[in-house]
């Protein structure tokens, strides 16, 4: 015959969740759900009702929560920006290794991170129309991305680790740009070119186009 220990505790019920957590977990459920299916379908091949069945509700609650494809995609939008902001930030050195080893960081983590990468990439392709309705989250957060790498080249030319001849907007827009080109090769045909490869050539190209004598030479 079995007995329960005089000692043992049994764990009490947890409390029932507020009205607040449970509209909080169906909102960050349906954000994950639209953030898969656009890394596996695209932009204009996701609808409302989609992403409810995905999410396990209905396509009523996500009009509940966001009114709108439209809201939803803007959200998730600036939630596929944070791992990039992420990387920006925790970057550490003087400023020209810091620019360096930003470009092995960036592809690093479209390797290691390829859906969250995709869905990001899918939604800044959807984001070159004109009349686009994620076009302005983009247009904002470039312009904040390219004025982190000025200030970082602009910090390079003052202790003299960059060469005061590089223009700080064309550089940072030139990184910006190698990145996010290489990174969705790596996305689309990630067998055409070894990741390594492509971490090594970049990097060079980063400090060949910044160093100051002496420091290329690193």
């Amino acid at each position: 015959m079995s007995s329960t220990p005089l000692n043992s505790e049994t764990a009490a019920p947890a409390p029932p969740r507020t009205k607040q957590e449970r509209r909080d977990q169906a909102e960050r459920a349906l954000l994950d759900a639209a953030s898969r299916l656009v890394a596996r379908r695209g932009v204009d091949q996701t609808s409302v009702a989609d992403v409810g069945a995905e999410a396990g509700y209905s396509r009523g609650l996500v009009n509940h929560h966001f009114g709108s494809k439209v809201v939803l995609l803007q959200r998730v939008a600036r939630e596929s920006q944070r791992g990039i902001v992420e990387i920006i930030d925790g970057l550490t050195g003087d400023p020209l290794e810091l620019l360096v080893g930003l470009v092995r960081s960036y592809l690093t983590w479209v390797a290691r991170e390829p859906e969250a990468a995709r869905t990001f990439f899918a939604l800044w392709g959807a984001s070159l129309p004109e009349e686009s309705v994620v076009r302005e989250v983009f247009v904002e957060f470039d312009r904040g991305i390219r004025a982190k790498l000025e200030t970082y080249v602009r910090s390079g030319q003052e202790d003299g680790t960059v060469r005061t001849d590089v223009d700080p907007a064309g550089a940072a827009a030139a990184i910006t740009g190698m990145l996010r080109g290489t990174a969705a090769q790596l996305l689309v045909a990630p067998e055409a070119f070894a990741l390594e490869v492509a971490c090594t050539t970049c990097e060079q190209f980063v400090r060949r186009m910044l160093a100051a004598p002496g420091e290329a030479r690193r």
